[in-house]
């Protein structure tokens, strides 16, 4: 028999429903045992397999994120700005996120809360720090959870529907493989995306440079 955790994993869940689709992605916010796409990944791929419908896998898991997102916003509110930035600098070091680098996301949200509340949210690792620096600046709650909520409703529509796609279009029973064999395409995408954005933001310096 194949080893299957993925699949393992999902037939636990599908026992709860989308009471347990609900549940996990809440609890995701706050315990992130696996990456948020990974998990997208294989709830897309168990509602290709029947688990549960498209939609209804798109709604649980949006609703729980973002009751999530809005319980982390207003925990780190009620803390005080003090004792929340130092939570939220040893948090970043345990993701691998240095102190400085917490700080730049800081500032760059407090110029610009909006768009960040929205971009950070479709930024692995770094969505799960948006509503501490929401909270440390402030933030208006309506503006702040409008705006995650838009990108959490593309971040899990992305994942979920390439993983509902890939359970028609590869042929193999293993849930693991396929959601590791998607998962690395994505990836790989990801990394050509980045590549050309970094030559192009070179090149623009390189004009700019000559024109001086």
């Amino acid at each position: 028999m194949d080893f299957d955790p993925v699949g393992i994993a999902m037939a636990w869940i599908s026992a709860f429903g989308i009471a347990g689709l609900f549940a996990v992605a809440l609890t995701e916010r706050f315990i992130p045992v696996m990456p948020s796409y990974g998990l997208l990944l294989a709830v897309g791929i168990a509602a290709g397999e029947g688990e549960w419908s498209l939609s209804s896998a798109y709604l649980a898991m949006s609703a729980g994120s973002l009751l999530g997102c809005a319980a982390c916003f207003f925990a780190f509110r009620a803390l005080g700005e003090a004792r929340s930035r130092r939570l939220v600098l040893g948090a970043g070091r345990l993701f691998g996120m240095a102190p400085e680098r917490s700080a730049g996301w800081i500032d760059a949200f407090r110029r610009n809360q909006t768009v960040l509340a929205f971009s950070l949210q479709i930024l692995p690792t770094v969505r799960l720090f948006a509503p501490a620096f929401a909270a440390l600046l402030r933030s208006r709650p309506q503006g702040f959870l409008a705006a995650s909520a838009a990108g959490i409703l593309v971040w899990n529509g992305v994942f979920i529907s390439a993983g509902f796609a890939a359970a028609h279009a590869i042929d193999t029973a293993n849930a693991t493989v396929l959601a590791l064999a998607v998962l690395g395409v994505v990836l790989a995408t990801e990394g050509v995306l980045i590549w050309i954005a970094r030559r192009l933001r070179a090149r623009r310096r390189e004009v700019a440079f000559c024109r001086h």
